[in-house]
């Protein structure tokens, strides 16, 4: 292969499936649009003008267009993160945090594609070879300058971190060449080498503390725009800005994550001022929020895919009729209405259909009738199949509500509701202590997606439902070393059909990306992914 250094965009050959989770990477340089992500359309209340200050907010870094006292941002959440630490967790709400304190060597961008972050340029030497050169001058919070050496170790750290190391398998072997030079050799092509590297799993420590055993769940160190100075269990963390950010300094200040798990206690929260953003927005209060004229609305399709989640290693799940079943017998439709107020939409297939080539193929779905056949044909007596689903908060419980009504009517099947904490749920359905959840992923590309969810190196991981199909296996490792974009979507075909026929959990919807906020706030971004790039943003003038 002909030798091409690569300056910001992601070669052709390497196909642009980025990132499971989000994590991003603020630079003065982007693209002054770059706070529109993805092209992104805000709804508003008649008579905000936060759109067109949001257009006018200049891009990752510290400049706004106003000047304001207010200097504190307070974001209202649903779930507590169960760590900071970047590569002890895969946790969307970890990774909210990690995307604030942290960056790795590349990000995700507006497109949902790999760039550069703290790389400044990268050679392909090869197929397997990369040779990347480090950006200069890069501080952790303890002051120390990132180097080589530092991203070696937090690398590897990955590779041996069980909830984290399928984002640590592509980069092969990683050699320090000088201080500002990494070259990796890769085990075979890695069609998603470089989406890997975006991952809050490969986020860069300092090499000093993870030798000497540093617990960075409590004093986490990273080169992100911003420091978590505390955390409260249960109530809230607080983080200030990194005034060494590489990027610029931030302009808002003082950023507080209050836990608030009920849907409408957050939206109380927003109404009356005590909050300034919510990322899980209580569906139902979403119509009353939009006519508010105080504040804005997001509401755009994304790349969350939620499922009912069952232990294919007990019975009766390990049954693929009885998991066929359960697939026809669900009302989906109703599940959207119920659970998500109409903002999402209905999913067949095992994998996002947002992503190329996936199809529905195989994948069943509603049809009561059918359900009863596939029922009957697993051998197995309804009134043994009983069983217990975990959901983690009030979405998911009126999902859980639906499915449960669903199953009852259509297969005689009872189902029992048990409602759990985000960290206790994450540890239980992480070793299989479990029957079935309402679970989900967040990714921003389908080979992420894949192996986290499917590929039997994720047991233990994010693959909960235990999948174990050397088959599927097979046709995760073949999308992994197919560089060729056409062939690559191809292969994402005969595996979405593949999976789709196994069934190894029940799709039920792609969530909308949905967030309110405070019409002062500007250069709000999200894009497709979820990725939020909090140094973006500034309060207008009061």
């Amino acid at each position: 292969m002909t030798k091409k250094l690569m300056r910001g965009l992601v070669p052709v050959m390497v196909l642009s499936a980025a990132a499971a989770l989000f994590t991003g990477c603020g630079s003065k340089e982007a693209p002054a649009d770059a706070t529109q992500a993805g092209g992104s359309k805000e709804t508003e209340a008649a008579g905000s003008t936060a759109a067109s200050e949001n257009k006018e907010t200049e891009s990752k870094g510290s400049e706004s267009t106003g000047t304001s006292s207010k200097d504190t941002l307070i974001i209202a959440t649903a779930n507590e993160t169960p760590s900071v630490t970047t590569n002890l967790h895969n946790a969307v709400a970890g990774d909210y945090i990690n995307q604030m304190t942290h960056n790795s060597l590349f990000y995700t961008d507006e497109n949902l594609e790999p760039q550069p972050c703290l790389v400044e340029s990268y050679e392909i030497v090869s197929d397997t070879e990369w040779v990347f050169k480090l950006k200069q001058g890069v501080k952790f919070h303890n002051g120390q300058e990132m180097k080589a050496a530092d991203v070696k170790a937090s690398l590897e750290l990955c590779k041996e971190s069980p909830q984290v190391s399928q984002y640590g398998t592509s980069s092969g072997t990683i050699e320090v060449v000088d201080d500002y030079t990494i070259k990796m050799t890769t085990d075979g092509p890695q069609s998603g080498f470089l989406s890997d590297l975006c991952h809050h799993g490969n986020a860069i420590l300092p090499a000093d503390l993870i030798a000497s055993g540093h617990d960075f769940n409590k004093e986490p160190i990273g080169t992100g725009p911003y420091k978590l100075v505390a955390w409260n269990k249960g109530e809230s963390l607080e983080l200030e800005a990194f005034e060494d950010y590489w990027g610029g300094a931030p302009a808002i200040k003082k950023v507080v994550w209050k836990v608030i798990p009920e849907g409408s206690s957050r939206t109380m929260a927003l109404e009356a001022g005590e909050v300034d953003l919510i990322i899980e927005v209580e569906s139902t209060d979403f119509t009353r929020l939009q006519d508010n004229a105080d504040l804005v609305t997001f509401n755009e399709a994304g790349t969350s895919h939620n499922w009912l989640m069952i232990n294919n290693e007990k019975a009766p799940f390990d049954n693929i009729d009885f998991r066929r079943a359960l697939a026809s017998a669900i009302d989906k439709n109703a599940v959207v209405q119920v659970a998500l107020n109409g903002l999402g939409s209905v999913s067949d297939s095992m994998i996002a259909e947002s992503f190329p080539g996936v199809v529905t193929d195989g994948a069943p779905t509603y049809d009561p009738e059918k359900a009863k056949e596939y029922l009957a044909a697993s051998g197995l007596n309804p009134a043994d199949c009983g069983f217990t689903i975990i959901c983690s908060d009030d979405t998911k419980l009126r999902a859980g509500q639906v499915i449960q009504s669903s199953l009852k009517e259509n297969l005689g099947v009872d189902v029992t509701l048990e409602s759990m904490d985000l960290a206790t749920y994450l540890d239980k359905t992480a070793v299989g202590d479990y029957e079935a959840s309402i679970g989900g992923y967040t990714s921003s590309g389908v080979l992420p997606y894949a192996v986290g969810v499917y590929h039997s190196k994720s047991i233990d991981g994010s693959n909960k439902t235990r999948t174990n199909e050397p088959a599927i296996d097979e046709l995760i490792d073949k999308l992994q070393a197919t560089l060729d974009p056409e062939e690559n979507v191809k292969v994402v075909t005969e595996l979405s059909k593949a999976v789709n026929e196994n069934c190894p959990q029940i799709p039920l919807y792609l969530r909308n990306n949905v967030r309110a906020y405070a019409k002062g706030l500007q250069g709000f971004n999200l894009n497709a992914g979820g990725n939020t790039f909090y140094e973006q943003m500034s309060w207008g003038e009061n």
